[in-house]
């Protein structure tokens, strides 16, 4: 028997509970690009640098000519970033940069603070640019707020899959994003992530399953909440249904079978709650005010190590594939079939 409670979802928004701060999911279906990775038509309903229109079917976001989000900080927490669909031009105040997607997984520490910007490159002209993503904020406890940030990426190719039906595997799957499920691991974070320490529990999984399979939740400690997405389909578990597109937050002290009752395109996100105050204003999750204050003081004082690019919104030519600059902008690192 499960204990929880099912959470609708509205909109772009995931109502994840803590560690988490936040899950956002964006799909835009982008028209093609324009050569210089710019829409070929830009729309004529929007507010030129704060473009979140719900009805068009694709937004600019905060991006003036290239959707996306220009230069901005954050401190006291993490990011972490799958990009399903389509790329993201990542830069970053500590000389990093890259462009990573179609499966790909970024880690982003921000701790006592980094500058980012995350841009979606519209690299192909002849046809439309979809693109999907779940982004994601997971707290740090008061201890690691201030550590130094760091930037990486978990390429596809180094993300296992789990079949959970041999005869239809496209179609009856789990992908590890971070963590692990059964014996299949993602790779491990850096230390400064709240991912790294094991007995932390983060775990981010997605996945699908046709009607009448059965996904398998493992228990987890009491202190470690299962956060069950359901973007599309049913799910029927202890003689409840629960559909999408909702949010299932439960504890229990036994394995879970879900059944699925229509076909199910899912995510899951575990980890140790951190019982500490958080107190989030725009960028900054501190566990005071008064450190939200401190943290809006610093950064107009100092930058963050100022921004190093020549943009706040900066691209990487449309001919390159994906690959990212580290330790400062000092080593390239490519997918493992690149």
């Amino acid at each position: 028997m499960i204990k929880g409670k099912v959470y609708p979802v509205e909109g772009a928004r995931i109502p994840v509970q803590n560690p988490y701060i936040l899950a956002a999911h964006h799909l835009d279906a982008y028209p093609a690009g324009n050569g210089e990775m710019a829409p070929i038509e830009f729309p004529i309903d929007w507010e030129k640098g704060n473009d979140f229109s719900s009805t068009r079917g694709w937004k600019m976001y905060h991006g003036e000519y290239v959707p996306g989000f220009p230069a901005h900080p954050h401190r006291g927490f993490q990011t972490i970033t799958y990009a399903k669909t389509g790329y993201i031009d990542h830069f970053d105040s500590h000389g990093n940069y890259g462009r990573y997607g179609n499966g790909d997984v970024q880690w982003m520490v921000a701790g006592k603070g980094m500058q980012h910007a995350e841009m979606f490159p519209l690299v192909n002209t002849d046809q439309p640019n979809p693109f999907e993503i779940v982004q994601i904020w997971l707290n740090l406890p008061a201890k690691m707020k201030m550590v130094e940030g760091s930037y990486e990426m978990h390429w596809r190719e180094e993300l296992p899959t789990v079949v959970l039906d041999k005869e239809k595997p496209s179609e009856n799957y789990l992908k590890v994003l971070a963590g692990s499920y059964l014996d299949a691991s993602a790779p491990k974070p850096s230390e400064v992530s709240y991912g790294h320490d094991e007995n932390h529990y983060v775990n981010i999984w997605e996945g699908q399953l046709e009607q009448g399979k059965t996904l398998t939740i493992p228990q987890f400690p009491e202190e470690v909440p299962v956060q069950l997405f359901i973007r599309s389909g049913e799910v029927s578990v202890d003689g409840n249904k629960i559909t999408a597109p909702s949010l299932l937050v439960y504890t229990s002290d036994s394995d879970v079978d879900f059944t699925v009752t229509e076909a199910l395109d899912f995510m899951v996100f575990t980890g140790k709650t951190i019982d500490e105050e958080v107190f989030a204003y725009g960028p900054f999750v501190m566990t005071t005010r008064e450190e939200v204050v401190e943290a809006y003081n610093d950064f107009e004082r100092t930058e963050f190590g100022g921004w190093l690019w020549e943009s706040g919104a900066p691209i990487i030519p449309a001919d390159e594939g994906r690959f990212s600059v580290n330790n400062h902008g000092q080593e390239r690192r490519t997918p493992p079939t690149q």
